[in-house]
């Protein structure tokens, strides 16, 4: 095969940028020569952006265009991406176009790529997504056992297509197949079809309405397919997964006579009632639009510069496409026109208003013999004893929260609104906390403590200080000293009676936390709760048995190690294995001379510790950290306080060898009492959580998060059925790949 890249041209700057990114991905196969578009300032801000010139018409392209990647709406769609197609080929330029394409469009696109020796494709990155291929090789194999008694299947009327393509694979051979539309009921957004395809009874429901000013939003979903087998049902839940097998119920003789488990035939039911097929990703759609979808696109782009460059390449017949947009024209003339619904707008709702999610990863603290002296911490802790506490605290802090604002004159009368502009103004925040009121104004509503109105806030209820003096006391009674010391509380209460004073910036935050610059405060919220004692130990533990796993010492960087709560733990462990002189290198730091002055006076008599000032809103390698050189980096609750958490993790694992591990200890809820207190020491986030208004990421977002910057995220400890799980905090293990 040639090792010179072929010279892409592509056409379209509005999906044309997921083709652009599908082929960066690949420089040692394409070199992407100029973007044909409109020449409008979308597509003018997209050439800029990839460095591109911009073309506008086909006479004024260079004479040494390879392929063309024509992501237009084809003709039967009412664009002229079929037209171009053919007016590049005509050049002798191989072209991919995107599809939906109609069948008569793609013959003469054929027949043009015949008249001028070059080559034609549809792309569809569809059925490359890694769900749907795992749901393909599980349809392959059931259909080798059993035949599907059914098909039942939903999509947006936009991506039939796919849905078309998907099935025809899935089923290996979509003939005969038939397709009869039944009567939709009024202003309903699905419409019904049913028919046959593979002979199999198929079932679609088609949501087929669209936004006329935004037709490429507004989907109730892409892809759903069921195939029922005799022994159950195999699902593609989502276009991105997962994939679930759900085994049919059949309660054999033995059970519903005598209900005799033990039997031969009663040996099915020890399956799973449902279980999800091959490997679980839960990618957010920022990763999923973002990486699995250029990823997915660019496979067909290298099937056919294979098929371009080497004469060894499969042959490729376009019969099978020519069947599917047969099918698709069909089915899209049994619906009909689209119900047009225009001027939708957007409204998310974020995944954390949704209960936690228990079981599924229950057994990972299985999985690590590092957590045992951990677990031993909470064994005498009840779920209750959590969940209540919890509860209380969060009741305690939105009193505070209301409380503060009514105590300087906002949303004290049911009947009078304020907007944030004027509850900003009337209370004279400081403009460094404008987003955490924001924040608490909308936390306040969730909680139906006030009612939002378009952009004003009305107050449900006054807040008396007995009652919030009352609620603090219950915060009291729950913690109990077994969660940690009563001086905790005590902090979180202080603060709440000076919320007024901090929003004005007339009280530092910092002075609550360090009073007379004393860290006894500080160590009862950073040291001695029972969340700081478990995941302080879990990373001691972590690092005992990584170190029984090397011979030569390990370079550990710890970063923003403030109080040294983190330090301490590792130190007492470290002691107990191995006295004054451990195999590790210490890197204590901090963004704070202050932190490191005491770290000095502490830990000065160690040998194998030292102190750095290190920002973390900069790249580490310009702060005297060289690139590659750490085995480890610890940090506990630092991410949050970074202006951009993802691009601090990049430049954290710079730093971190091929191979190496971030221990990260983090938030994972809206913490109300961290709102309410450290937060007032906290820069406003400019990342996810800008544009997402939370404070804290969860889980789920955090793992994506690694994923994003390059890292292997190898466990999320405590899993979401533990004890502790309620309070959100968690520690993540993170490797940089031994490739990086």
């Amino acid at each position: 095969m040639s090792a010179v890249p072929l010279k892409v041209l592509v056409c379209g700057s509005t999906f044309g940028q997921f083709w652009l990114a599908a082929l960066q991905r690949y420089p040692q196969r394409f070199q992407v020569v100029g973007l044909l578009a409109s020449g409008g300032a979308r597509s003018r801000d997209c050439a800029q952006r990839y460095h591109l010139p911009l073309y506008t018409d086909v006479a004024s392209l260079p004479e040494n265009i390879d392929l063309a990647c024509v992501v237009l709406r084809a003709t039967v769609m009412g664009g002229a991406g079929s037209d171009l197609a053919q007016q590049l080929m005509a050049k002798g330029i191989h072209v991919i176009q995107e599809q939906p394409v109609h069948h008569d469009e793609v013959v003469a696109n054929l027949r043009c790529a015949r008249e001028h020796a070059v080559q034609y494709r549809v792309g569809n990155l569809y059925p490359h997504l890694p769900a749907v291929q795992q749901f393909i090789q599980s349809a392959h194999r059931l259909l080798r056992r059993q035949k599907p008694q059914f098909i039942d299947a939903a999509c947006a009327s936009q991506v039939a297509f796919p849905l078309i393509t998907l099935l025809a694979e899935a089923l290996g051979a979509p003939r005969p197949w038939q397709f009869q539309t039944q009567a939709p009921l009024s202003e309903a957004p699905f419409q019904q079809v049913q028919g046959l395809m593979g002979g199999i009874p198929l079932t679609l429901n088609i949501h087929n309405e669209v936004d006329p000013q935004d037709p490429d939003n507004h989907f109730q979903l892409l892809q759903q397919i069921t195939l029922g087998f005799p022994a159950g049902r195999l699902s593609l839940i989502d276009t991105h997964g997962p994939v679930m097998w759900f085994p049919r119920l059949h309660i054999p003789e033995a059970v519903k006579r005598d209900r005799d488990f033990s039997s031969p035939q009663s040996a099915h039911l020890m399956e799973e009632t449902s279980a999800i097929i091959g490997e679980v990703t839960q990618a957010s759609w920022r990763t999923t639009l973002a990486e699995q979808w250029p990823e997915a696109i660019s496979q067909d782009l290298l099937a056919l510069a294979e098929s371009i460059q080497s004469a060894d390449a499969p042959r490729w017949s376009p019969q099978s496409l020519l069947t599917q947009c047969q099918m698709w024209q069909a089915l899209t003339k049994a619906l009909g026109y689209p119900r047009l619904n225009p001027d939708q707008q957007f409204q998310p709702l974020a995944r954390t208003l949704l209960p936690a999610t228990v079981g599924l990863d229950r057994t990972i603290t299985q999985q690590w013999d590092f957590t045992q002296r951990a677990e031993r911490l909470v064994s005498d802790i009840t779920a209750h004893q959590v969940t209540d506490f919890v509860s209380r605290m969060d009741e305690a802090c939105l009193n505070a929260m209301l409380f503060s604002l009514q105590q300087g004159g906002v949303l004290c009368h049911p009947e009078q609104g304020h907007d944030l502009p004027q509850i900003l103004q009337q209370l004279q925040v400081a403009e460094a906390h404008h987003t955490l009121i924001g924040r608490w104004l909308l936390l306040l509503a969730d909680a139906g403590l006030v009612i939002q109105r378009g952009a004003h806030y009305f107050s449900r209820r006054t807040i008396r200080y007995d009652e919030l003096h009352h609620s603090w006391q219950a915060v009291h009674a729950v913690w109990d000293n077994r969660l940690g010391s009563a001086t905790f509380i005590d902090y979180l209460w202080h603060n709440a009676e000076k919320l007024g004073e901090l929003m004005r910036g007339e009280q530092q935050a910092a002075l609550l936390l360090f009073p007379e610059g004393r860290n006894d405060v500080a160590d009862a919220v950073y040291r001695h709760t029972i969340t700081a004692r478990y995941l302080n130990t879990l990373i001691a533990d972590w690092l005992l048995q990584r170190l029984s796993q090397h011979t030569a010492p390990l370079n550990v960087l710890e970063i923003g190690a403030g109080t040294g709560a983190t330090t301490e733990r590792v130190r007492e462990l470290l002691q107990e294995k191995y006295g004054e002189t451990p195999p590790i290198h210490w890197l204590f730091s901090d963004v704070s001379r202050f932190f490191l002055v005491n770290a000095q006076q502490r830990y000065g008599y160690l040998g194998w510790l030292s102190t750095a000032l290190i920002d973390i809103d900069r790249p580490l390698t310009e702060q005297g950290v060289a690139a590659a050189s750490q085995d480890l980096l610890v940090m506990a609750g630092v991410l949050n306080n970074a202006h951009n958490s993802e691009q601090t993790i990049r430049w954290l694992a710079e730093v971190l060898q091929p191979g190496g591990v971030m221990l990260i200890t983090e938030p994972t809820r809206e913490h109300l009492e961290i709102l309410t207190s450290q937060a007032f020491m906290m820069p406003p986030p400019q990342d996810d959580r800008q544009r997402s208004e939370q404070r804290f990421l969860s889980p789920e977002q955090w793992q994506d998060l690694l994923q994003r910057a390059g890292l292997i995220c190898e466990a999320c400890l405590p899993d979401a059925g533990h004890v502790l799980a309620p309070l959100g905090q968690r520690l993540f293990i993170a490797r940089r790949p031994d490739h990086a």
